[in-house]
């Protein structure tokens, strides 16, 4: 029976191979990228003939870019965004998950169609506002407009829904509240989700251009993509250096990647209820 539902050899290979494709079409500019980054001077980006690799590129972007405030501003920016989306969005998630209220569906309606609105179209009312509360060229400004989004708050909205029913009341047959439910059952359960959604608020602070481009106006505030765009024209002679930032500020996101995928587990309700 096994030997007949085998898959054949060459469906196999097809599959090895459009896999391999596909990885190749999605890592291929980003290996370009580190390629261009180590040529050295002089030699050109289209030619396969080359004589070495050099780091010289890397230590040019980091002390003539003048990188590592950017970086420093970077960081103290995505933590803090990708901890206040979690907090903020699991915090209101639990109410419209778990507790009956009137209106609630409504408000969910609500929280949902702020989705649809680009962002571009929200960005002069919120600058303004920014501005008169005085938080123009700061790294609050960047924070706070984005702290929380209706994406999460219905990320985390599935997650909670989606905890058996008997878990909770078997929490308050123990006499918990709400509150240390939604700590000590919510959370945990919810890990996997709140890890994407660390991850997702993460990734958008890190590489986010347009907002902090606005916002910020002194050279002491830029986060690192506002630093990188400013390389492409001091390095316009030498943009192998310019590649070299770029690939400097991939690495704290990948090693973010590394350091946060323990938490992705699927199983985790597995067990959970015995019925």
């Amino acid at each position: 029976m096994n030997t007949l539902m085998r898959r054949p050899t060459w469906l196999t290979a097809a599959l090895y191979t459009c896999a391999a494709t596909c990885a190749l079409i999605a890592l291929g500019p980003a290996l370009w990228l580190l390629y261009a980054a180590c040529r050295p001077q002089g030699e050109s980006l289209t030619s396969v003939h080359f004589t070495g690799f050099t780091l010289d590129n890397f230590r040019i972007a980091w002390t003539d870019g003048g990188l590592a405030n950017p970086m420093l501003m970077s960081i103290m920016l995505t933590l803090l965004r990708a901890t206040l989306n979690v907090a903020l969005a699991a915090l209101a998630a639990y109410p419209l998950a778990r507790m009956t209220f009137r209106g609630k569906k409504v408000l969910l309606a609500l929280i949902l169609a702020t989705m649809m609105v680009p962002e571009q179209v929200v960005i002069v009312p919120v600058f303004r506002t920014v501005v008169s509360l005085g938080m123009y060229d700061s790294l609050i400004g960047v924070l706070l407009p984005y702290s929380v989004t209706a994406f999460g708050m219905y990320l985390c909205r599935n997650a909670f829904a989606a905890v058996p029913n008997e878990l909770e009341e078997a929490a308050r047959m123990d006499g918990a509240s709400s509150l240390t439910i939604f700590r000590h059952v919510m959370l945990p359960l919810a890990a996997p989700t709140l890890a994407t959604l660390a991850l997702f608020a993460a990734i958008g602070a890190w590489s986010d251009l347009l907002w902090p481009l606005v916002v910020l106006n002194s050279r002491d505030q830029y986060t690192l993509p506002v630093a990188l765009s400013g390389l492409m024209g001091q390095f316009s002679t030498n943009m192998r250096a310019a590649f070299a930032g770029s690939v400097i500020a991939l690495a704290p996101i990948i090693l973010l990647f590394i350091i946060i995928q323990r938490f992705f587990k699927p199983e985790i309700f597995a067990g959970g209820v015995k019925g």
